[in-house]
């Protein structure tokens, strides 16, 4: 099986370096030279990593075609292109429908949509599939958790959930800054919050749905510290504010695959 990737981002290179450097991918995966730095560093960096110029070359050679260009440079991107039937293309890009890519590069129908995380190149995080396919669950689950619907409004909730991204680094870089703010050396700060975080998000991993809705309160001692701080954020509709903003982005999406249909 050979790989490529249509447009090579910061996306892109994750996965690479995943497959390359924590899951022991060898099989041959071929990069475009839309982002020239990047990928003649990968292919400096990795033996089976070949970079392509031309993307009808990469599109002839390779078995599973990875769509890895910004969403309104999609259609003109695939255009341009022929594939085959016995191919599988993957899509990275936000908010452009299965319908949609499928006429793109018909006469391929192995059509399927993902949402990697920056951190699979560290071999964590969700890759949010559609629809579901064994194989390709298989590939993203060398790098990452993959997690699958067949239901393409379904996995539009995926990609909302994945706009509090920087969200929680901000939140992470808040705290430290705070801790600075009260004159604890930056490093210190730095070391204490992100461990906390990376702690606390360590331990919601294997939760059960009920046991998530109940880890918030087993943290709160009555008349504590962690019932004082989660009291002010209630009161002040944080949560609120949470719920209202991955309804905007769900929106945002759903608008953008009814407008590409």
């Amino acid at each position: 099986m050979v790989l490529g990737f249509l447009g090579t981002g910061a996306i892109s290179e994750a996965m690479i370096r995943g497959l390359c450097g924590n899951a022991g991918y060898s099989k041959p995966i071929l990069v475009s030279g839309r982002s020239q730095a990047r990928s003649e560093r990968l292919s400096s960096d990795y033996h089976q990593v070949e970079v392509i110029t031309e993307n009808t070359l990469l599109v002839e050679k390779r078995d599973w075609v990875i769509v890895a260009v910004l969403p309104d440079q999609v259609e003109a991107t695939l255009g341009k292109l022929t594939f085959r039937s016995d191919q599988k293309v993957i899509s990275l890009a936000a908010g452009i429908p299965l319908a949609r890519l499928s006429e793109w590069v018909f006469p391929c129908m192995n059509v399927s949509r993902a949402i990697p995380m920056p951190p699979i190149e560290f071999g964590m995080g969700p890759v949010a599939l559609c629809p579901q396919d064994p194989s390709i669950e298989a590939l993203f689950g060398r790098i990452g958790t993959a997690v699958s619907v067949s239901d393409e409004e379904q996995f539009n909730l995926f990609g909302a959930a994945s706009a509090v991204m920087a969200d929680y680094f901000d939140q992470v870089a808040t705290v430290s800054s705070w801790m600075e703010s009260h004159a604890m050396e930056p490093d210190t700060a730095a070391r204490y919050t992100t461990s906390l975080y990376h702690a606390l998000a360590s331990s919601t991993l294997g939760q059960a749905p009920d046991s998530l809705q109940s880890m918030s309160a087993e943290c709160v001692t009555p008349g504590g510290l962690n019932e004082q701080f989660l009291t002010m954020c209630t009161d002040s509709g944080s949560r609120d504010t949470l719920k209202a903003g991955l309804d905007d982005v769900l929106a945002r999406l759903e608008s953008n695959a009814d407008s590409t249909s």
